[in-house]
C-alpha cells in the first residue's frame, strides 16, 4: 500500500492560463517523483476581454483573472501572489543564432551558459520587453558537435545555436498590466508561451528526439511548436480555434455568440462527434438530425480549415518527413469526439494522437486532466523550474522585498540555471 505523502509543507506554485475564451488559475504542489499534486482549478470565461490570445479590455480581464483566482484560493486554503502566465497572442516569432566564446582550454561552466543567452539576446536588434524565451538548441566545442549539455567538458571554444522567441511589445505591456492590476505578482522571466508549457508536460524527451509536433486548438488561437533531434525546431501562432466555430454558426443559425456556443457545446456532447467519412450515419442531435448536422457541417469545415494550415505550416518548415512521432493534439477542441480520425485524414500520413496529462498530476485529476487544461499544468512545471525550491509558500502572500530577498533569488537563479534550459528545449 503506498504511503499517503505530506506536501503541506512543499511549495505551492501557481500559474496563470490566458485563453481567448477562458482563463484558468491552478495551484499545486511538486512531487518527489516529477508529478504535481493539483490543490487548485479555477476556471472564468473573458467575454470579450481577449480576443487571439491578446488583451482587449483590460477591465474586464482583471474581473476574469480575479474571479479564476479566488476559485483557487478557496481549493487551496491560501492566498496566491506569484504567479507564471501563459498566453499566446499577437506576432510570435522564433529565429536561431549562433553565439561562439572563447573558453581557453577550461571547464564549461553555469556562467558561460549566461554568458551565451545574454550575448544571444544583445544579438537580436530589438528591445529586450519583446524577447520571450532564449533556448539552447546545440552546442559545439572546438570540432566535437550536437553535445546537449557541455557543463564540465574542457576546449578552446564553445559556440551555441540558440533559439530566441520575441512576442509583441504592446501585447507583453498590456498583459503585465492587466495581471499586476489584478493584485498578482508577475517577475522577468515569468511569461511562458503556451506552446512551450503544452510540450513540457505532454512531449518526452524521446518524442523529441524522435521528431513531434504538439498543436494546442484553443478558442482563439491555436499554437504549435515542433521538435527535432531533441530541440525545439519552431513555434507558430495561428488566430483561429473553436471560437470561430462559434461565430460562424452564430452566423449562419442568426443567434447571438453565446446561443450559438451553447448550441454547439450540446450539439457536440450528444451527437457521436464530428463526421469520418463519406458513409458516416446522420447525425441524430438534441436539435434533430437537420439542425445537428449542420452545426457539425459548420464545426468541420473550421476544423479543416486549421488543421490544414497546419500541415502547410509544416511543409514550409520542411519537417514532414522527419516527425516520428506525428501529431499529439491538446486544447479545448482536442476532447471533441472522433478528433482522431476526422484529423488523420487530413494530416496523413503524420500518426495523431491526443496528449494527456493524467499521469502527470494526481489530486484534482478529473477536474484538470483534459486536453484543454494541459497547457495550465504545464505551467506548473515551469514555475518549479524557473524558481526552485526558493519559491516558498510565504512568497503566496506578499510580494518579496529587500535587498536579501533578491540576493537569495539571483543565488538560486543562478544554481538552477542549466537545470531549467534543460527542461524546455
Amino acid at each position: 500500500m503506498k504511503e499517503a505523502r505530506d506536501v503541506s509543507t512543499n511549495p505551492l506554485y501557481a500559474a496563470l492560463d490566458l485563453g481567448s475564451t477562458k482563463i484558468v488559475a491552478i495551484v499545486g504542489h511538486a512531487l518527489e517523483d516529477g508529478q504535481f499534486e493539483i490543490v487548485g482549478l479555477g476556471v472564468a470565461p473573458t467575454g470579450m476581454a481577449i480576443r487571439n490570445g491578446t488583451i482587449v479590455d483590460v477591465q474586464h480581464a482583471v474581473g476574469a483573472i480575479n474571479r479564476a483566482i479566488d476559485q483557487v484560493q478557496r481549493l487551496a486554503g491560501r492566498p496566491v501572489r506569484n504567479v507564471v502566465v501563459g498566453f499566446a497572442g499577437g506576432e510570435v516569432v522564433g529565429v536561431d543564432q549562433r553565439v561562439t566564446i572563447a573558453l581557453r582550454d577550461r571547464e564549461v561552466q553555469t556562467g558561460d551558459i549566461e554568458k551565451v543567452l545574454q550575448e544571444a539576446r544583445s544579438m537580436v536588434n530589438r528591445p529586450a520587453s519583446e524577447i520571450l524565451h532564449v533556448i539552447p538548441k546545440t552546442y559545439t566545442i572546438d570540432d566535437l558537435s550536437n553535445i546537449p549539455n557541455p557543463i564540465g567538458m574542457v576546449g578552446a571554444r564553445l559556440e551555441a545555436q540558440v533559439h530566441v522567441i520575441k512576442g509583441s511589445e504592446m501585447v507583453i505591456a498590456n498583459l503585465k498590466r492587466t495581471v499586476e492590476r489584478a493584485g498578482l505578482v508577475l517577475r522577468d522571466g515569468d511569461l511562458i508561451l503556451q506552446p512551450l508549457a503544452g510540450a513540457r508536460v505532454l512531449l518526452s524527451e524521446d518524442d523529441k528526439e524522435l521528431g513531434v509536433a504538439l498543436v494546442d486548438i484553443g478558442g482563439g488561437t491555436t499554437n504549435m511548436s515542433v521538435y527535432v533531434n531533441g530541440s525545439l525546431a519552431g513555434i507558430r501562432v495561428f488566430p483561429f480555434g473553436g471560437i470561430n466555430m462559434t461565430k460562424d454558426l452564430a452566423i449562419v443559425r442568426r443567434v447571438s455568440q453565446e446561443e450559438a456556443e451553447r448550441i454547439k457545446i450540446e450539439t457536440l456532447s450528444r451527437d457521436e462527434g464530428i463526421q469520418t467519412g463519406p458513409d458516416a450515419p446522420p447525425s441524430s442531435g438534441s436539435f434533430g438530425g437537420e439542425q445537428a448536422s449542420l452545426v457539425m457541417e459548420i464545426v468541420e469545415a473550421r476544423l479543416a480549415e486549421i488543421l490544414s494550415l497546419v500541415a502547410r505550416e509544416i511543409k514550409e518548415m520542411r519537417l514532414e518527413n522527419r516527425l516520428q512521432r506525428g501529431i499529439v493534439l491538446t486544447g479545448g477542441v482536442a476532447a471533441m469526439p472522433q478528433v482522431v480520425p476526422f484529423a488523420q485524414k487530413i494530416l496523413s500520413p503524420l500518426h495523431v494522437t491526443v496528449g494527456s496529462v493524467k499521469n502527470r498530476i494526481q489530486g484534482l485529476v478529473d477536474r484538470s486532466s483534459g486536453p484543454e487544461f494541459s497547457s495550465a499544468v504545464g505551467l506548473l512545471y515551469y514555475a518549479r523550474d524557473h524558481w526552485g525550491d526558493v519559491f516558498q509558500e510565504d512568497t503566496l502572500e506578499k510580494p518579496r522585498e529587500g535587498d536579501e530577498t533578491k540576493k537569495k533569488e539571483q543565488m538560486a537563479g543562478s544554481s538552477r540555471l542549466w537545470n531549467w534550459i534543460r527542461e524546455i528545449i
